[in-house]
């Protein structure tokens, strides 16, 4: 039997603020799962299985293609990693695809109020719901030679080896599928992904607009909050002034900041759909041009609004950073204030990874030019 492969999503800075204990945990599901079933499993974690200096986020790509199961760990920053999300959009979505949802284990490790907020307001949490969560919350602080924790972990092996024998019959359902494709030489894998990018892209935009609209909101209130500021002070009417100032600006922020966390989760998520088309689109512009030379002016439409988007990205994420720190102040002086700009804070956070993945499409448009 072929070395079945798993994927172990986790925020490495979860890891190391446990101790290690996440990937700890990974390796010793995996020794149980070989224990129960004495077959061998390779269980992806990107630490272990990704040198320096690779293509980091090609070689997370060509995996999450190829592994049988999934298992995210699920914590606050969870949801606020885009890798992390796109992983488990990805994934999450090629098993509701194929109708086998026991091979994605998402595993509970903090338990935090979004993930009971009802309507579900993060479309990757509401994306996580339907699968069958293992709580890990008590576990996480149990010692890992307690009989509590060696058990919890033999019952995570025994799904493991349930849906291990589930992913055999998927594999070979798969194989067929690509067998008939190609014999009718149509690749519906790149099709399906370019066709979701030409759905994706328009709603991209528009959310890329809305999201510019709602941070010149938010510029003009901060700005008029330290207009008022100085004004006050002038008028020696001291730290009263300034408190009074603090609490407007946090009232005023209430909403278009609501309506920004709102964006930044619909931003994630058309991004990563945006983000496998986009891929795809640059393997077959250069295949084409590797093949024909000639055929290079076949980039340029595509470069082009690609490069605008970008610089789109750039200026209005990077205006949300400089937002935040002018902001800093006022969360630390009002304590009225401090949810709401925590709530900006989480927006921010969202927004400023995305620019990891259009500064990649970036790299791939530079090489595809050249």
């Amino acid at each position: 039997m072929a070395e079945i492969g798993g994927f172990w999503s986790y925020v490495h800075a979860d890891d190391e603020a446990d101790g290690g204990r996440i990937s700890q945990l990974a390796r010793d599901v995996v020794a149980q799962y070989q224990m129960l079933t004495a077959e061998s499993i390779h269980l992806f974690l990107d630490r272990d299985d990704i040198e320096w200096g690779d293509e980091w986020r090609l070689k997370l790509d060509s995996t999450l293609e190829s592994v049988a199961f999934f298992i995210a760990v699920l914590t606050p920053r969870y949801f606020r990693s885009v890798e992390c999300r796109r992983e488990l959009n990805f994934f999450a979505r090629r098993a509701a695809r194929l109708g086998v949802g026991e091979l994605v284990l998402p595993l509970l490790y903090v338990d935090f109020p979004a993930l009971h907020e009802e309507p579900c307001q993060d479309d990757a949490i509401a994306l996580a719901r339907p699968f069958q969560w293992q709580d890990w919350t008590k576990l996480r602080f149990a010692a890992t030679n307690s009989p509590e924790y060696r058990e919890a972990v033999g019952s995570l092996a025994q799904r493991l080896a349930a849906a291990s024998a589930l992913a055999e019959t998927v594999e070979t359902t798969e194989t067929t599928v690509e067998a008939i494709q190609d014999t009718e030489d149509v690749d519906l894998g790149f099709i399906d992904r370019l066709v979701r990018m030409e759905e994706e892209l328009p709603e991209l935009a528009s959310t890329m607009e809305n999201l510019t609209a709602e941070i010149v909101r938010i510029g003009e209130i901060v700005n008029l909050g330290a207009t008022n500021m100085q004004r006050g002070e002038r008028q020696g009417k001291g730290f009263a002034a300034r408190l009074t100032v603090f609490n407007e600006i946090a009232q005023e922020l209430d909403a278009p900041v609501t309506r920004i966390v709102e964006l930044s989760n619909q931003f994630t998520t058309h991004l990563n759909e945006v983000d496998l088309g986009v891929k795809t689109a640059v393997e077959m512009i250069s295949r084409e041009i590797r093949d024909n030379p000639d055929a290079a002016h076949l980039a340029e439409p595509f470069v082009t609004p690609f490069r605008h988007m970008i610089e789109q990205a750039e200026v209005g994420l990077g205006e949300m950073e400089h937002i935040a720190n002018v902001i800093e102040p006022v969360e630390q002086g009002s304590r009225s204030a401090r949810p709401v700009l925590r709530k900006l804070r989480k927006a921010v956070t969202l927004l400023a990874e995305g620019r990891s993945v259009t500064r990649e499409w970036n790299r791939l448009l530079d090489e595809l030019e050249m």
